[in-house]
């Protein structure tokens, strides 16, 4: 079982399905409730499974972007403390001057705010997937991305 760098979007439109399931927009999220629904399942499930790790990066930036979009009241919040104390997997990933992760010159056309999930996910990449719901720019850098062995599950 492969461990998960998840991307901030999977946390914001799994946290939207209590206002989904009582019938209530959530602000920020573009997608129904069955899609909703959906994310939030496979995080539920990710949280529950012992063997599927967190995989942040030493500097904790990945966190303090969650930390930036969700509140402590946010379901998805709440997955990655619980997997923070018990199922963490730790990377060294670099930075550059303008706070994005360094991944090699071939990944340029990586989304600046993507490129440190990137950076983790290289440090092991037949064991460390990426997890996405709803960013569009991870379905277009696909095959840049296989090239560097990385997979990226596209959640919706």
């Amino acid at each position: 079982m492969a461990d998960h760098v998840v991307d901030t979007n999977v946390l914001i439109v799994a946290s939207a399905a209590e206002g989904a399931a009582s019938g209530y927009p959530a602000a920020g999220v573009s997608v129904g409730a069955a899609e909703i629904e959906k994310v939030f399942g496979w995080l539920r499930d990710f949280r529950d499974d012992p063997t599927r790790k967190l995989v942040l990066d030493e500097r904790f930036e990945i966190y303090q972007e969650y930390h930036n979009k969700l509140s402590g009241q946010h379901f998805g919040l709440q997955v990655i403390d619980f997997k923070l104390r018990e199922c963490l997997r730790q990377v060294p990933v670099g930075y550059d001057g303008n706070g994005h992760g360094i991944v090699p010159s071939a990944l340029g056309p990586v989304d600046n705010s993507d490129k440190k999930f990137v950076a983790a996910a290289l440090h092991d990449p037949s064991a460390i997937h990426i997890v996405n719901a709803t960013d569009s720019d991870w379905k277009q850098q696909q095959q840049l991305l296989q090239q560097f062995g990385i997979t990226v599950i596209e959640l919706l």
